[in-house]
């Protein structure tokens, strides 16, 4: 059923969709490397939130968010929000901006705080994914079209990290309870377009719309009533389509992800 979705597409897609339940995962291209665009930022506020686990960060902690912090020509709700900077805001309201809004902004001002990218990568190496890398900020990714393929994944190691989140193997309850909220608060992204609305998917999104070379990217978990639990990560590049017709992609795999695995 995918294979008839993502058939004569005008793109490479990668999708990996594991069933922690009983071990069971489908493949198509999972070893092939893609650039992560925004999906980055989850591995990014694990390791802010291991920072609070450590007790070297709360996320009540009053960040300062200058101006310069501020950059324009970017994607950044808190920057529409305060064009001004020069403002204070706790690290949670960053995270719930960075993860389930996307801010681009967001992101860079949460790198500053734990060391950069490099600082990020060496965690999620730390964690065993090895096959990812984390190496540019959002601001550096803006500066030119092959950038983005610095800080890339393959579909199956980002199952995996979802899987180390989902079985509570990364962070403390509190601070994995606080992530997966604001991940099902995630206002971007086509995945739940085509199931019902009561359906519960926790995720991330990542896009960057280049004319002839599209990135379209989700990864996430859907929990489904009958208990049944997905972890997917729907990876499409070099899309020569329309945002819409990729975001399609997204939204017809996710149907055929519950219509096979809730059984009404």
């Amino acid at each position: 059923e995918i294979n008839s979705i993502i058939k004569g597409k005008k793109a490479t897609i990668g999708i990996a969709l594991y069933n922690p339940n009983n071990g069971k995962m489908l493949t198509v291209k999972g070893d092939r490397h893609f650039p992560m665009q925004s999906v980055y930022k989850f591995p990014i506020v694990l390791k802010v939130l291991s920072e609070v686990d450590k007790g070297r960060r709360s996320l009540s902690d009053s960040i300062f968010i200058s101006s310069k912090d501020l950059l324009p020509n970017t994607w950044s709700p808190i920057r529409d929000k305060y064009p001004n900077g020069n403002i204070r805001m706790s690290l949670a309201d960053i995270v719930r901006y960075t993860i389930s809004q996307s801010d681009n902004n967001g992101c860079d001002i949460l790198l500053k705080l734990i060391g950069g990218a490099s600082a990020v990568n060496s965690y999620i190496h730390s964690l065993g994914i090895t096959n990812m890398n984390i190496e540019k900020t959002e601001a550096e990714q803006h500066e030119a079209y092959n950038v983005q393929f610095r800080n890339w994944t393959t579909p199956i190691v980002a199952v995996q990290l979802l899987n180390l989140f989902y079985n509570k193997k990364i962070l403390q309850q509190n601070t994995h309870d606080f992530l997966w909220t604001t991940m099902t608060e995630t206002s971007t992204g086509s995945i739940k377009n085509k199931i019902p609305e009561s359906i519960i998917v926790a995720h991330k999104t990542g896009s960057a719309p280049n004319p002839g070379h599209s990135v379209t990217n989700d990864i996430g978990i859907i929990l489904l009533p009958n208990k049944h639990t997905i972890l997917y990560a729907i990876f499409i590049m070099d899309s020569k389509d329309s945002s819409e017709a990729d975001y399609r992609i997204i939204a017809d795999i996710a149907k055929i992800i519950y219509k096979n695995n809730y059984n009404k």
